[in-house]
């Protein structure tokens, strides 16, 4: 019976599978049909003006069949005609992962990247596009922009005009084109073509009249021409087509400050409070900030008290007070305020805000765990609040929790897409991250965002400075300044620019500026600049004459005098440098913190004991001063005494048990004297109180990666070193390249590793790490080179492990023997 049941089913069993395999696969073309029906069903829709039931119905056939050509890009196409660039983005990318060959969505993704600043996309899809077609029109202007944009990098000047001849050429054939026109702008800029510019600049605004972007080009243009009158009507303009940008009225404003017109600046800001519905308190809450910074408390205070009792809702004015009498330095009278508010207050939102204000207050107090739980408490009742999504994001760069950071901070964005706050915080997480090129994005965004706010430019500015990109550096700073041209800090990187460039005609022309504004700050970097252009052009001797003439002056300060100490101590006058010290002691006999002046001279005289009794009176006097504890230390070293240096920093954190500077002083002198897990735990807790120190961070991830084999503590290293990756200081270049050889990367450590060698000729363990990238690499003879350099360098008596361990390894490489790495 069993045999025969076993004959039945096996005759059934193919029957059965045949039969599943018909339905399975009727099952497929029954989706695919029902696929293309939700798209037929959409495009009907879209013939009758219903787009959001055809979007209903096209994500109905992404949800049977997600592959659909025609479902993706119409829905793509209808994104972009409601304004939604970044969900047609996604559509076309959509389309082109699923089509890798499909052209029109390669030029899309090409275009939309372009007008993102996304350089890395615009490059990749518009390479994919000329593989395909390279004689598609719009292929070829892609392909023409992306030469101009080379020509740029490559500070091609003839080929990047040469370039822009041909977009002038090929507009004529495609009058429409936004690529083209955007490339004649930057061209027309480039070369001061106003004019042009301008005439470009005007077409987009025509095409595109709600791109701010083109707006804030016309901007800058103004200001560069000088037409005041015409930034003044464009800002105010800006101000009427997107009222929702708060940026537009602060550039105002901070033009009509910087040219000390206040009345004109309170007058806008009068002007949209009084216009302002009385439910919306923001333009009120504008002109009070204005006042807190440019008038008297008391006018501040009046203001406020006017706008709590007229306004519907006085709780964001009772917000403001307590952050004005903060500032004023009432600080726990402003706290108790805000607590007080928070517990009559019942609608959400205000409470949340209350919340946020009141974590900012304790943040500064130095109360974070109160600012955390009132940072959480936010989220957790909303947890798009962009303030505390900043300020929880800010607290997770500093823990190296860089991709949460960066998902919250871009839900700030999407809330308010021109939060220069929210984009500098980006940027601040990616270089953490090791991405310093998305970090520069968006510190180039931030400054647009803000219309050109000094902060955001100067933090651009000093990005593209250290990469020796003065052009566009200087690019950035004179658009912050037609804006703020009396600003001090602007002012002061200029002139440090073009002292970089050996511009001296321009650096005297910073330096007459910013005389021209006076006081304290400005005169004390005009003279500094000064004197950096008189030795650079002049020679020291002019630089020295300079100096004399300022501390011999009447109206000379104290840092001009001590300033002159420096400049004779620089050039080897330390008798002279020692006689002027001498000199300011008796001059200012009640100034004690001067006693630490002709002490630093008679070092530079070798009078040592000498200034060991200075310093030691200084600390006597006021033991917390950790500089001159660390110059105490320092004597001692010169002194040849390395243990009473090293006792001279505990004596001082005796007394300064958390200060930085001592607390990094003793890790070095613990790590020399092999404690390495000593100094790695003092790194640690450095790291917790200031992640964005780069010297903690390298020495932080070298000794752990140096000294520690464990795969935890390798990539504790890693995160604390990504930041390193464009750095050019050979110490961390070496603690980067090691790290990465160590993740078996070594191809890619290779160059670090190289250039720190070459910079660092001294360091032993410097050249045994490059020693082991060439020998991961297969390059035996240039490993031994390296190694035998290393303990050439170290002497026979280092013992260090990896000293040893390059000893051995010449020996095993000199009798042929395989070496392990």
């Amino acid at each position: 019976m069993r045999n025969l049941l076993v004959r039945v089913l096996s005759r059934f069993i193919p029957i059965v599978l045949l039969l599943s395999c018909t339905l399975f696969l009727s099952a497929c073309d029954s989706a695919e049909e029902r696929a293309e029906k939700h798209y037929q069903s959409a495009l009907s829709l879209i013939e009758e003006g219903d787009v959001d039931r055809a979007m209903v119905e096209l994500r109905n056939a992404f949800n049977l069949n997600a592959r659909h050509k025609g479902a993706r890009r119409t829905m793509a196409e209808l994104q972009l005609e409601r304004g939604n660039r970044q969900g047609a983005y996604r559509q076309y990318l959509r389309l082109a992962e699923s089509y890798p060959d499909d052209l029109d969505s390669r030029i899309m993704l090409a275009e939309m990247a372009f007008t993102f600043g996304n350089w890395d996309e615009f490059d990749r899809h518009g390479t994919r596009a000329e593989e395909l077609d390279a004689e598609n029109p719009r292929v070829k202007v892609i392909s023409l922009v992306r030469e101009y944009r080379d020509a740029i990098d490559d500070d091609d000047p003839s080929v990047r005009r040469d370039l822009g001849r041909k977009a002038d050429e090929m507009l004529a054939e495609r009058p429409d084109d936004i690529l083209l026109r955007n490339t004649l702008i930057d061209n027309a800029l480039r070369d001061q073509d106003f004019t042009r510019a301008l005439a470009e600049i005007d077409w987009m605004i025509e095409a595109e009249p709600t791109n701010s972007r083109y707006y804030q080009e016309r901007l800058r243009v103004l200001a560069t021409l000088g037409d005041e009158s015409g930034v003044e009507a464009q800002l105010r303009k800006m101000m009427e087509i997107f009222p929702d940008e708060p940026a537009h009225m602060e550039t105002l404003v901070r033009y009509y400050v910087s040219r000390k017109n206040l009345d004109a600046a309170e007058g806008v800001l009068r002007e949209l409070s009084e216009a302002s519905a009385p439910e919306d308190p923001v333009p009120t809450i504008s002109l009070i900030r204005f006042l807190s910074a440019f008038r008297d408390p008391d006018s501040v205070r009046a203001e406020i008290k006017k706008a709590v009792s007229e306004r519907p809702d006085p709780v964001p004015f009772q917000i403001l007070e307590a952050s004005f009498e903060f500032s004023e330095g009432n600080q726990k009278q402003a706290i108790a305020t805000l607590q007080d508010a928070l517990s009559k207050t019942e609608p959400l939102d205000q409470s949340l805000n209350i919340k946020v204000t009141l974590a900012k207050m304790l943040l500064a107090t130095g109360n974070e765990v109160g600012a955390r739980t009132h940072v959480e408490e936010v989220l957790a009742e909303e947890p798009t609040h962009p303030g505390a999504l900043k300020m929880h994001a800010a607290w997770q760069i500093e823990a190296d929790e860089t991709d949460a950071a960066i998902g919250e901070l871009r839900t700030a964005l999407d809330q308010n897409l021109q939060d220069a706050e929210a984009m500098t915080l980006i940027a601040k997480a990616y270089a953490r991250a090791g991405q310093p090129q998305l970090a520069k994005d968006f510190l180039a965004q931030a400054v647009e965002a803000s219309g050109n706010a000094p902060a955001e430019a100067l933090r651009y500015a000093q990005l593209l400075f250290g990469e020796e990109r003065y052009l566009p550096a200087e690019d950035v700073l004179l658009a912050a300044l037609r804006l703020a041209p009396s600003n001090v800090d602007l002012l002061s990187a200029l002139g440090q620019l073009y002292l970089r460039m050996e511009d001296f005609g321009r650096v005297q022309s910073v330096v007459d500026t910013l005389r021209r504004i006076g006081g304290d700050t400005a005169l004390q970097a005009a003279n500094g600049i000064e004197t950096e252009r008189l030795s650079r052009q002049q020679g020291l001797d002019a630089a020295m004459s300079f100096l004399e003439d300022l501390a011999n002056n009447a109206d000379a300060t104290l840092a001009d005098k001590i300033s002159l100490v420096q400049a004779r101590l620089s050039i080897g006058d330390n008798v002279g440098a020692l006689a002027y010290a001498q000199k300011l002691r008796e001059e200012y006999p009640d100034n004690l913190a001067l006693e630490a002046v002709p002490a630093v001279a008679q070092i530079a005289n070798g009078n040592l004991d000498a200034a060991e009794a200075s310093f030691r009176q200084l600390v006597e006097a006021n033991s917390a001063q950790p500089e001159i504890w660390l110059e105490l230390s320092r004597l001692k070293l010169r002194k040849g005494d390395i243990e009473a240096a090293y006792a001279v920093i505990n004596e001082g954190l005796g007394h300064l048990p958390e200060n930085a500077d001592l607390l990094w002083a003793k890790a070095s002198y613990m790590e020399r004297d092999g404690d390495i897990d000593g100094a790695i735990e003092i790194y640690e807790a450095l790291y917790e109180q200031n992640s964005n120190s780069v010297v903690v961070a390298n020495n932080l991830a070298s000794l752990l990666s140096t000294h520690r084999e464990d795969e935890a503590s390798l990539n504790r290293a890693w995160t604390v070193a990504r930041r390193l990756r464009d750095a050019n200081a050979p110490a961390l270049m070496d603690t980067y390249g090691w790290i990465l050889h160590r993740r078996e990367n070594s191809a890619e450590a290779l160059p670090y590793l190289e250039k720190a060698a070459e910079g660092l000729p001294e360091d032993p363990i410097v050249q045994y790490h490059l020693g082991k990238a060439y020998l991961a690499l297969t390059r035996p003879e240039d490993a031994l080179e390296q190694f035998r350099k290393a303990i050439s360098i170290a002497g026979p008596t280092d013992t260090r492990r990896q000293v040893e361990e390059a000893r051995a390894l010449v020996q095993s490489l000199q009798d042929g023997g395989a070496a392990e790495n």
